[in-house]
């Protein structure tokens, strides 16, 4: 695409040595960009690419978009929003495919990753092949590759819904986190339906405030119904059941359909059972009742299943495709993912890294009896310090035992985190700062009928540890625990 064709899209404050060459390709990273790119200066929480315009010129850079006029010879577009502007310019060198895509953005602290993958199972059995964008990954058909961020930036993005529809994919499900409405990585992109799960503490240290935090949501809401959108306005897809989430569905000047337990949802569930062999409830719709016997575990996935009922049910599926996309959903990778070898203690590994998410997950494994429940728990480093002791008294409320231990602690002092969790639960629980150490010592006091927690990472692979992303997985520790025990019990 020419250049001047290109930056059409954003309508530049002011220009410097432009032409109207072939552009090949847009960057936001100076080290990756290639001959024949544009590179997009963004700002992020920790570095401004501004500092690495040199670095991306010499690496071939053919024209760079700024926030302010730099000293550099390379064609430049000063912009107000390098952010805005980077998604904007994808929008238009990809050709906006999210004009021809059904497209679903799924908000909320928790739950996100669940919904997604129970919408993803509706649509495609539905209306075809759909794509999936989020925390445990990108991709379709059941095939995920790793991904960074819940939403990636805004370039990635683009990319990898001009590459689902290529592939024929007919609908994208996507996970929309409160960064990315903020820092403009969704700006230009007009969903089709927005899902707004819930809300509760997370991400107080970029947000700062739980007031600002439910802003950002909005701010995802109200794309939903923008005066210039090329489709028709969004619906936005709410659960009834959250006082916040209400409050901003009332807000709302568009058309919304809700769900939840209580009598007024639109898609309301009923008679709800949860144990370790299911979830089960009645889905009511439009004067229509249907079973469904979720193999998802846990009384939340019931929630997770009433946002993509709700979300398919706005776009016109039928209760039975609702019902047998439901159902064919296996389980969500670290979300209560259950390891056990057939004897002695069930371990449940979760991702759950909220005070909202501990407590639900804690309940729902006391509601099932268990003789004990042993948590084994951390904090993530560089991130909201002020749910660290709330974490810590929900855990020793609720459990039998706890072991608190290392999450990601990233830059920050591992100490320092402990210490502010043993500011809520007290000095009555085990610190084992080594994680792997902390997951054996769980397992192997734990009986038969007693359940093991490992909560905070569930999917994750790796353990964060100053610079350093080290090998780690709970989900493979809790297996090789109940093997060495297993092995033991067997001599």
């Amino acid at each position: 695409m020419k250049l001047k064709e290109l930056l059409g899209a954003v309508g530049c404050r002011e220009t410097s040595n432009l032409d109207d060459r072939e552009i090949t390709g847009l960057s936001t990273d100076s080290r990756t960009v290639k001959e024949g790119e544009i590179f997009i200066a963004v700002k992020g929480h920790e570095l401004d690419g501004h500092d690495f315009i040199d670095q991306a010129v010499r690496n071939g850079a053919s024209a760079i978009v700024t926030d302010r006029m730099v000293g550099s010879r390379a064609p430049n577009c000063i912009v107000d929003d390098t952010s805005v502007a980077a998604a904007l310019l994808a929008r238009r060198f990809f050709s906006d495919p999210a004009a021809n895509l059904l497209l679903v953005g799924i908000t909320g602290t928790n739950g996100k990753t669940s919904a997604s993958f129970l919408l993803d199972s509706i649509l495609s059995c539905s209306i075809g092949r759909t794509g999936i964008i989020g925390t445990v990954g990108v991709g379709s058909m059941g095939e995920l590759s790793a991904s960074t961020h819940t939403t990636p930036e805004s370039v990635h993005l683009y990319r990898t819904l001009s590459d689902f529809l290529e592939r024929g994919c007919r609908a994208v499900v996507m996970e929309v986190s409160s960064h990315a409405a903020v820092q403009g990585r969704i700006a230009g992109l007009e969903f089709d339906l927005g899902v707004f799960m819930n809300i509760s503490r997370d991400h107080l240290d970029y947000h700062e405030t739980l007031e600002r935090y439910v802003a950002a949501k909005e701010l995802f809401v109200s794309t939903l119904i923008e005066p210039d959108r090329t489709k028709e306005p969004g619906i936005l897809v709410y659960n009834a059941d959250d006082a916040l989430v209400r409050e901003v569905a009332d807000r709302f000047g568009g058309d919304t359909i809700s769900f939840g337990f209580g009598g007024d949802a639109a898609v309301r569930g009923e008679n709800l059972e949860a144990d370790l062999d299911g979830t089960r409830f009645g889905l009511t719709c439009d004067g229509e009742s249907i079973g469904i016997e979720l193999e998802l575990l846990g009384s939340f996935s019931a929630y997770n299943a009433l946002a993509a009922a709700a979300a398919a049910r706005a776009v016109g599926v039928s209760l039975f495709d609702i019902k047998r996309g439901l159902e064919r959903v296996g389980g969500v990778p670290g979300r209560f993912q259950v390891v056990s070898t057939g004897k002695g203690p069930k371990v449940v590994v979760d991702y759950a890294h909220t005070p909202d998410a501990l407590e639900r997950l804690l309940l729902f494994c006391k509601d099932l009896g268990p003789k004990r429940i042993i948590t084994v728990f951390g904090c993530g480093g560089e991130r909201d310090k002020g749910k660290r002791p709330i974490m810590g008294r929900i855990a020793r409320d609720i459990s039998d035992r706890v072991y608190v231990t290392d999450d990601n602690p990233r830059g920050e002092d591992p100490d320092g985190i402990i210490e502010d969790i043993l500011s809520g639960s007290g000095r009555d629980v085990e610190v084992v700062r080594d994680r792997r150490v902390a997951i054996e010592r769980a397992v192997a006091e734990a009986g038969e009928g007693e359940i093991v927690v490992v909560a905070g990472k569930g999917h994750e692979t790796y353990q964060i540890i100053g610079n350093e992303r080290l090998p780690f997985n709970d989900v493979e520790e809790a297996i090789r625990v109940l093997r060495m025990r297993e092995v033991g019990d067997r001599n």
